[in-house]
């Protein structure tokens, strides 16, 4: 019931006709997420909104939508990613990990595809542990135990720009910046793996004093490399679903005047813990 795609990183499991809310699929889709980074489901699901977060939330708490212009009308819980809506979805051409603008981030996210182009559809997901382990010696002595500052600004600032709108005044009160661990542990396994986000990591902050001779882009350049990526081309009907602790991720480009819908929900994790590279 569960294959390795890529070793480590993404897994496949198969349902076998059972539904995804089966104790026997739910077991099977815990099991793979604690030895990967991404898990797929392929074939047509069908999953409805209401049915997406029922399943959702037996992974953990689930969260509210992100962007509340996009929810579902039958569920708040539920984001529609519509490229072709009148809202867009912002930030999701860059690298990034959910929410690492909280002290307590998303966990694991989950998208649907429901409506797909038949061709062009992808999204990238990027390793981070195996960034981590196969970062330079030097890269780890100096990252262990440095924090990164993660912050709301681009966001805020990305927003107010694609909707024509003034930038929310109290974002700073409400997501005032955040420090977490530039390595982090995998909350179950320990796994050490990079915490990385073109969207929120503003700058890192050493630990003792001690310089980083290391830029943020630098470390982006890294983790994304091709090697470290993995793509998924999406069919409609597909599930995927993602721990944050241990990918960054973002949407791949589509052709214009093509329609591409996914729904995505969300759970809430708790506060990242340093993690010990190998």
């Amino acid at each position: 019931m569960i294959s390795t795609v890529r070793a480590g990183f993404v897994a496949e499991v198969r349902p076998r006709g059972m539904p995804l809310d089966a104790d026997e699929v739910v077991a099977r889709v815990r099991e793979a997420l604690r030895t990967h980074a991404v898990v797929v489901i392929r074939g047509d699901q069908g999953l409805s909104a209401l049915e997406q977060a029922a399943f959702t939330r037996l992974l953990g708490p689930l969260e509210p939508a992100s962007d509340m212009r996009n929810h579902h009308p039958d569920s708040t819980d539920v984001m529609v990613v519509d490229n072709s809506g009148t809202t867009p979805v912002v930030g999701n051409q860059c690298w990034h990990s959910d929410r690492s603008f909280l002290p307590e981030p998303t966990r694991y996210t989950v998208l649907s595809g429901q409506v797909i182009p038949s061709s062009g559809s992808e999204t990238l997901f990027a390793d981070m542990a195996g960034a981590c382990r196969s970062a330079p010696e030097a890269w780890k002595r100096m990252l262990r135990g440095a924090m990164g500052v993660h912050s709301y600004d681009k966001l805020a600032h990305m927003r107010a720009a694609i909707h024509n709108a003034p930038v929310q005044p109290d974002y700073a009160r409400l997501y005032p910046p955040v420090r977490h661990p530039v390595i982090r542990a995998h909350p179950e396994s320990g796994t050490a793996a990079f915490y990385l986000s073109e969207l929120c990591l503003a700058r890192i902050e050493p630990e003792d004093g001690t310089p980083v001779d290391i830029s943020v882009e630098d470390l982006h350049a890294h983790a994304t490399k091709e090697e470290l990526l993995y793509r998924h081309a999406w069919r409609v009907g597909d599930v995927v679903i993602w721990d944050n602790c241990r990918v960054m991720h973002r949407a791949g480009a589509l052709e214009p005047g093509v329609a591409r819908i996914l729904y995505r929900t969300t759970t809430a994790g708790g506060p990242p813990e340093a993690g010990v590279p190998v």
